[in-house]
This record gives C-alpha cells, structure tokens and sequence, in this order.
C-alpha cells in the first residue's frame, strides 16, 4: 500500500467522523501533515487535542519511535532506534581494545593492525604465540524477553506465555531439577577437591596419566612448550600429563578439579551446584525462564511484536570476556617495548573477543529487523489504515508518517552495520595473527 492509498483512506474516514471525533487513547503524537488538508475542521480538533499533525517531532532518523500512536509499530522504530545505539556502542567498545592494540604495540593508525601484529610476532617470539582460550558466554534473558512481547501486543499475557531456547538455559539449582526429553542436566560444582568427571576450570589432580588442555606441571609423554631446568613440563603439554594441570580455559578433568566442574546429568542431581541449566540436545528448543546463551525464540505474537521483541532480546544480550591463556618465548633479541606490550595481551583479547560475539548478535538482529519491515511492519500500517475510520485522529494521522518511515529503517541499521561490521573484520584479522 502507498502513501497515496493511506491518504484515501484517511478523506474516505473523514466522511464517517463526526466533527467531535476522538482524539485517540492518549491525545498524543500521530503524525501526517497533508492527510487532513481538506478538512480544517478536523484538522484544527486535531491540533487541539495535542497531535504533531505537521510532523514537527521527526522521526527514527532523529531517535523519536512514538510515530504512529500505535503500539506494535511504535514498538518496532524503537528498536530500530535502540539498534542503532547497541550497533554503535559495541562499534566503540570494540574499536578501543583495537586502538589499544595498536598504542600497545606503537602501531599507527594508518597501518594494518593484524599485519603489523604478526610482523612483531616473528620478529620477536622464537615459536609465535600459543593461545588456548574458549569461545565467550553470550546469555539472553528470557524474562526481559517476554516483557517486551507483552508491552508490544496487548493480547500476550506475561504470566501464561513461554519464550523458547535452542542452546542452555539457566535453570534453578536443584537435586530434583527435570530438563525434559530434549534437555540434558548440566551442574557446576565451586570449591577445592572437587571430584570432576566434566570439564574443569582452574587445576585438576589427575588420577592417571591423561591428556592436558592446559599447563602441565610435572611429566608430559609428548611436546611441552616450556620446561624446566629439571626437565618437568611448565607449561602446555600436547600428550599425556602426570601430575597437575592447570587448564587455560573449560577442559576435560578426571579427577579432583580445584575450581569450577560442570558435569552432564550428575548423580544427585545439582544439588550444592553453584549453576544449573537446561541444555537442548541437537536442535530441539526448550521452554525457558531464566537466561539462555543460544537462540532465544519470543512469545507468540504479531508478526511486528515478535521481530521487535527478539530484536530486543538480542540487543541486551551480555557476553563475557572468555578465560584465555597465552604461551610464548621470546627471541634472544626481542624488544623490549614489545615484551612489555605482550603482559597485557590477553586481557585485550578476551575483551575484542567478547566484543566481536556481541557484535556477531547484533549484527543478526538488524537483519532480522529489515527483513520484518518489508512485511511484517507494513502489514501493521495497512491494518492501521484499515481501521482508522473509527474516528481515532492519531491514527488517523498516524499511519501516513509511519508509512514514511519505513524507507529509512534499512538505511538506519545498513548505516550501523557497515561501520561494525568493519571493526569486526579488524578483530577477526588480529585473531588470525595472535592464532585464535
């Protein structure tokens, strides 16, 4: 539907409303200016009853989304507004740690970050670097999920509606916890002398010889990186490992694991766990209540309420910085500068790449967000259209201006997008060089 159908819907209304027609739920911001050019009457009750019908409060280009006094459309520019606010607030996060990079390593600006990287590196390391890390933690919250839907669609009842899971859920620490069919049971266990049959972050005793993710402090039947004057194993062993080891990140453990253990469907369940989650087997997804670090699917609703509340979910997505280790010997010549410049290292990298996962959810959400404009959205404003013979003159004014609008939402988020994607396409290069 064009604008100029919007326009004959709304003089055909004109026919039907009375002179005292209602000035909508609120009295509040519709917009249009030439729609009821042909009836001052009308047009001047409008005034009166506060609507901007010359369009003086701008639209999403300028930040406003209360467009078109209604609510699932309204719902929708605000997320195109706040897209472009997460879009540029992780561009900024993330083009911090790169520019830190390059002070760190007095790389200008004008040069090729990962490039220059790696030059330094086989300048200055007899072996590269050797970084063990695993991928950051992103989690969306599934009550903020549901918020969003129901303040979206009036008919969604926050109480009786579920949002769906495809990864794990947060789930509430308990020996009698139930994941259903389709979920496995996952614990973390916190402490000393844990006895881990899972994966461990921090030191396992291993009961036999076994292999090490991590820094093997004693004897390696296999390549050590580092060993000592007595010839034990210091650091990262790629064989069997006898004694302890200390693991860069989430590794395998059997035996006692001093630090956190995640178990798959433990004997007593998550009992004394410090976490426990739901995790979806293959690609099934599970009704979730707490937080969920993979794909998050909103209430049903509209199909505008629902685009703009997984947008929203994603958008709040918080990811941590992953837990990394990094191994290195530096040349008998190296510099000195760089060697300082490689002690803060690792924190810049579980920084970029904490950034870079957010960047990745993001970057999806604004998609989704185009692609629901070209017929989700404008389905809403047809409707809207539709029915404004019912004498709301917000809507009335409403629905042209945000038909108007539509034009500039993929400019908006194809704008944010391109200047992130380029921040993401440096980090992913500074992950090469470094052999993330």
């Amino acid at each position: 539907m064009n604008i100029g159908t919007y326009r004959l819907l709304a003089l055909a209304a004109l026919i039907v409303l009375p002179t005292a027609a209602g000035c909508g739920d609120d009295g509040g911001g519709g917009l249009g200016p030439d729609i009821l050019g042909d009836n001052p009457v009308l047009r001047e009750i409008a005034i009166q009853c506060g609507i901007d019908v010359d369009c003086e409060a701008g639209g999403i280009v300028e930040g406003n989304a209360d467009i078109s006094g209604i609510a699932s459309v309204d719902a929708f520019f605000r997320s195109v507004v706040n897209f472009e606010a997460a879009a540029n607030s992780v561009d900024a996060a993330l083009r911090a740690e790169l520019d830190g990079l390059r002070a760190d390593f007095g790389i200008s600006a004008e040069a090729d970050l990962a490039a220059e990287l790696q030059a330094q590196f086989d300048a200055n390391l007899e072996a590269g670097l050797q970084v063990q890390y695993e991928a950051p933690k992103c989690e969306i919250d599934a009550t903020a999920t549901v918020e969003a839907t129901a303040s979206c669609d009036v008919d969604v009842d926050p109480g009786s509606v579920m949002v769906e899971c495809s990864g794990s859920c947060e789930a509430e620490v308990s020996a009698e916890i139930d994941c259903g069919a389709e979920a496995m049971v996952e614990c973390t266990f916190q402490g000393p002398e844990i006895a881990c049959e899972g994966s461990c972050t921090g030191t396992c005793e291993l009961d036999v010889a076994a292999q090490c993710e991590g820094t093997c402090t004693g004897t390696c039947d296999g390549t050590c990186s580092v060993m000592n004057a007595q010839g034990e194993c210091q650091g990262s062993c790629d064989g069997m490992c006898q004694g302890s080891c200390e693991l860069a990140a989430s590794g395998s453990c059997s035996g006692s694991c001093n630090g956190e253990c995640t178990m798959q469907e433990p004997e007593g369940g998550c009992e004394a766990a410090v976490r426990a989650q739901c995790t979806a087997m293959g690609d099934a997804k599970i009704e979730c209540e707490g937080r969920c670090d993979g794909e998050i699917e909103p209430p049903m609703a509209s199909a505008e309420c629902q685009a703009s509340a997984k947008a929203e979910a994603s958008l709040s997505a918080e990811c941590s910085p992953p837990r990394l280790e990094i191994d290195y010997q530096l040349s008998a010549n190296a510099d000195a500068n760089f060697a300082a410049a490689l002690t803060n290292l690792d924190v810049r990298l579980a920084a970029i790449a904490a950034a870079s996962a957010k960047a990745d959810i993001v970057v999806d959400a604004g998609a989704d967000l185009v692609a629901s404009a070209g017929g989700a959205l404008e389905g809403a404003i047809d409707a809207a259209a539709m029915g404004a013979a019912e004498g709301d003159l917000k809507v009335l004014f409403g629905v042209e201006c945000a038909a108007q609008e539509l034009g500039a939402v993929s400019g908006i988020i194809n704008g944010a997008t391109s200047s992130l994607e380029g921040s993401v396409s440096m980090a992913a290069g500074v992950s090469t060089a470094v052999g993330i």
